[in-house]
């Protein structure tokens, strides 16, 4: 049918400024409103004395309100000095707890913190959702492959029947790859994955990450991989070409986030608060991304 000339023309200018339009950028991937996980322990902890003194029920949940607004869970490493309370407390303010099982050299602590567990998990506390039992034990040489496994199985051996808890352990990325056998001992793999540490700048940390994560999911198909720490310290001495900052780790941690809502990551970020306790000259003492009010020292 022919068309009037007016028309023409008008579809023929259209057609120009459709061209001529700049494309639309892809859209990024927006991180979530609130981090699925937080590494918790107390705040504002000067020395190991004072971690070794205990913290009391107050403590515990001020710290825990102050999380409320920025995570939904937290992920604890003991159950010692008072950290027992924190299950509870958690699960009054709506927070998930995936629970620390601490482990370390001294097999009679090992027994007192797996007790305090069974007897914590026994009382069906609702806000636990999963298990670490151990945390490092074996990149620290405290415990051997075979004795962490045991340690698992016993954890779960003593759970009462009724109660379906996933059950694993956490270790660095490169730890799960050399100790397959791990992966048959645990529901899921707990890896730790730092480009920190791997001496990365932060422009490359996704790539980096990606890198280790691919290689886990090749390495125990079928498995769920869990990335139970991630993250970037604000402070401290530079590893080769990553560099402490924090405005490297408000950019590594903004990536990651929105890559993780993207891509449904089951993760927990290092950590709530900073643990000045540790040696200074360490970046473990300054992973902290909120102050010890619970305001974020960034714009996560």
């Amino acid at each position: 049918m022919r068309r009037p000339r007016k028309f023409v023309l008008a579809l023929f200018a259209a057609l120009l400024g459709l061209c001529a339009a700049p494309q639309a950028a892809a859209p990024q991937a927006a991180a979530p409103r609130k981090i699925m996980s937080l590494s918790y322990s107390p705040s504002g902890v000067a020395t190991e004395a004072q971690m070794l003194r205990g913290f009391s029920e107050a403590t515990l949940r001020a710290d825990l309100i102050g999380l409320v607004p920025h995570t939904a869970g937290i992920r604890t490493y003991s159950l010692a000095n008072g950290l027992d309370k924190v299950p509870a407390i958690a699960g009054e303010l709506g927070l998930k707890v995936s629970l620390g099982v601490g482990l370390g050299k001294d097999r009679g602590k090992n027994a007192a913190e797996i007790a305090r567990a069974i007897k914590l998990l026994s009382d069906r506390p609702a806000a636990v959702t999963r298990v670490y039992v151990g945390n490092e034990a074996i990149i620290r040489g405290d415990l051997s492959p075979a004795q962490l496994m045991a340690y698992i199985a016993d954890v779960r051996a003593r759970l009462p029947m009724d109660i379906k808890l996933e059950i694993t352990t956490a270790e660095p990325w490169h730890v799960w790859l050399k100790n397959p056998e791990l992966g048959g001992a645990v529901d899921m793999i707990g890896a730790h994955i730092f480009p920190f540490h791997n001496g990365v700048p932060v422009a490359d940390g996704m790539r980096d990450f990606d890198e280790r994560y691919a290689a886990l999911t090749k390495a125990f198909p079928g498995k769920r991989i869990i990335i139970a720490e991630t993250g970037w310290p604000l402070a401290g001495t530079k590893n080769q070409a990553a560099v402490a900052a924090v405005s490297n780790a408000a950019t590594f941690l903004r990536k990651f986030l929105g890559e993780a809502a993207a891509r449904h990551y089951d993760y927990n970020i290092v950590e709530a608060y900073d643990q000045p306790w540790k040696a200074p000259e360490e970046q473990g003492a300054v992973w902290g991304v909120l102050d010890n009010s619970g305001k974020p020292k960034f714009d996560f």
